[in-house]
């Protein structure tokens, strides 16, 4: 993940992933859903955060949960599917876990400071 910093926000250039997925019967369906998983957990990861009172989430509804916007998500993200002849497993979104930890190394590699709480830009005393 390449990402920079700028006016105190993240800026993710690109992002690099690779599957290996068994066969891929559909490159564009399996790409799509690549990207998506990446995109999903980068909101996730910097701004999706929900929180309750009395057993209620105070989240009830898109005007008071923070998602990614399209100006937010990397400028390039790369999908690579590892050759295979082992019969397909499923694609899913494998790529929605394992951005969380990118994002917070790529974060630590911009900044020198690490974080470990989730959503990572509610922490702005961490990341400065």
């Amino acid at each position: 993940m390449d990402l920079i910093w700028e006016n105190n926000e993240p800026v993710i250039e690109r992002v690099t992933c690779a599957i290996d997925c068994g066969i891929v019967v559909n490159p564009d369906a399996a790409t799509n859903l690549a990207e998506g998983g990446i995109v999903d957990g980068i909101g996730n990861a910097l701004y999706g955060e929900i929180s309750f009172k009395d057993g209620v989430p105070d989240q009830q509804n898109f005007d008071t949960y923070r998602m990614i916007r399209m100006s937010e998500a990397p400028k390039e993200i790369d999908v690579h599917f590892v050759e295979s002849d082992i019969h397909p497993t499923g694609l899913g979104e494998p790529s929605f876990p394992p951005i969380f930890a990118a994002l917070a190394n790529a974060m630590y590699k911009a900044t020198g400071k690490r974080s470990y709480r989730q959503p990572f830009l509610k922490d702005r005393e961490l990341i400065g």
